[in-house]
């Protein structure tokens, strides 16, 4: 039977596509990583990777096997965990993925809180749109992710976080702060909007298609993966964009932008979700984790939500 430390050499080997990244991550000796490789092919009787200079390239029973050895390797740290937590130990890992509003408006002061609060608890955040996010927990890469829309999958589970709004944002022209516009006006206007899978996105051009608005007229002249460069395209006059509440909050406050009323399509409001795979072990970081969220979110509402009563 092959070892766990074969199986972390295999998966490390992989993941950092490179014998000598690997020996580093595991302090041991790249020799030493291709002597359990070796053992392991040995072991199985089937060749894992073609290996060159340059890349490390896996066969194809090595790609199957790669899969089930990282499921192997979640499962025994779950159980490590789940043993250090009955004895009291409160230490992990705890892997977050968040879409762009969250994790960058959100989570990294809230982060710092929750270290303080359970110091051996390591944090790691990735940031990616909601389509990303929820392939990361499908494929078990990350223990929680907050998502800026619903999605359906049999494996992953949500729960609503807080509440969000979209609105719709032009720059800041003199004398022009309160003039509203049509739902036609806005599909003739230079739209400039993130990539199609991030949930801001999918949010807006639902609520279109509910108001029977055609989204496959809209003018969009520009794409962006982040949200603080469409509030500054915006502000530099190139377009209109719709943005959250949250992320524009700063720049509205400041008169960088300006807030542009439309008329015909109601308010935009969202949720933003708290998201996870309940096929894995949820650990004790994890659940730590989102109890802490739970008790913050009525802080982070009022946050927001007395920002934009201000605004109005």
């Amino acid at each position: 039977m092959f070892s766990l430390r074969q199986l972390k050499a295999f998966v490390s080997v992989v993941e950092n596509k490179s014998f000598t990244k690997a020996a580093k991550r595991l302090y041991m000796t790249q020799p030493a990583i291709s002597a359990q490789i070796k053992a392991l092919e040995e072991r199985l009787e089937v060749r894992l990777m073609e290996r060159n200079d340059k890349n490390v390239v896996l066969t194809e029973a090595g790609q199957l096997f790669y899969e089930e050895a990282r499921k192997i390797l979640l499962i025994y740290d779950g159980f490590r965990e789940a043993i250090d937590e009955l004895k009291g130990i409160r230490r992990g890992r705890l892997t977050i993925s968040a879409s762009t509003i969250p994790g960058e408006y959100l989570l990294p002061r809230m982060m710092g809180e929750f270290s303080r609060k359970y110091p051996g608890i390591r944090l790691f955040l990735r940031i990616a749109d909601t389509g990303k996010v929820v392939q990361q927990l499908i494929s078990r890469d990350i223990d929680i992710g907050i998502i800026g829309a619903p999605v359906k999958h049999e494996s992953i589970s949500l729960k609503e976080f807080i509440r969000d709004e979209l609105v719709v944002i032009g720059p800041a022209i003199e004398g022009d702060r309160n003039r509203e516009i049509t739902s036609t006006e806005l599909i003739a206007s230079p739209l400039i909007l993130r990539e199609p899978d991030s949930g801001t996105r999918m949010i807006f051009c639902e609520k279109l298609a509910a108001h029977g608005i055609d989204t496959e007229g809209l003018q969009v002249v520009m794409e962006m993966g982040s949200t603080r460069a469409i509030i500054t395209a915006v502000e530099s006059g190139l377009g209109l964009s719709v943005v959250s509440r949250i992320a524009v909050l700063d720049a509205l406050r400041l008169g960088k932008v300006r807030e542009v009323k439309v008329r015909g399509i109601g308010t935009l409001e969202r949720s933003l979700y708290l998201a996870w795979n309940h096929s894995r072990y949820l650990s004790y970081s994890a659940r730590a984790f989102l109890n802490y969220l739970e008790i913050q979110k009525e802080n982070i509402n009022k946050l927001i939500w007395s920002g934009n009563d201000e605004e109005d």
